[in-house]
């Protein structure tokens, strides 16, 4: 089965990679069961950005912290490869530190940006399938209340009554009827 992302997270991370280019972009990846909902971008602290990534720890725990807040799940980390295939690099496999954490390369090689998802646990490296949502995402709070659900119940049906009392405005008005003599 494979893991989720929404399409506008994917816009953002490639957009953060293209911004950031020639430099490798990083972030953290975010979501739950599987499907990443949220990218938090970081800025690059490593001494060679432009072929390395790696986070400034203070900045990363105050991105985990706010996912935490947000009740989001750590689910694993990004990074682009501004003239490289999305393959993990041999630097890449060697900086990964836990198994259990996805890693989302973006390559910049080609006319549009690549997303390729895989899971690095020591040496072993296995690509991940990755799908993408479309849909818009609704939050718990973000469901219409009871009154907001009346109020557009009552807007469509007063909205198919206007159109119906104009539709008969418009008709040509009906022959008058003789009677034959």
């Amino acid at each position: 089965m494979p893991v989720r992302i929404a399409y506008a997270v994917a816009r953002q991370i490639a957009n953060h990679a293209l911004a950031e280019a020639p430099k490798e972009a990083c972030g953290i990846l975010a979501g739950a069961d599987e499907r990443i909902s949220h990218a938090a971008p970081l800025n690059n602290a490593a001494d060679a950005p432009e072929t390395q990534f790696r986070f400034d720890p203070n900045e990363q725990l105050e991105a985990l912290k706010a996912l935490d807040a947000a009740g989001l799940e750590w689910l694993g980390v990004y990074h682009s490869h501004p003239s490289a295939p999305p393959i993990p690099s041999a630097e890449d496999i060697q900086a990964a530190v836990d198994g259990s954490l996805l890693q989302l390369i973006v390559s910049l090689d080609s006319a549009k940006p690549r997303l390729k998802l895989w899971r690095l646990d020591g040496f072993a490296v296995a690509p991940i399938a990755l799908g993408f949502d479309t849909q818009i995402d609704v939050g718990i709070d973000d469901h219409p209340s009871r009154r907001q659900q009346v109020a557009m119940v009552i807007a469509g049906i007063a909205s198919v009554l206007l159109l119906l009392a104009i539709s008969l405005l418009l008709l040509p008005p009906a022959p008058e009827l003789t009677t034959a003599p």
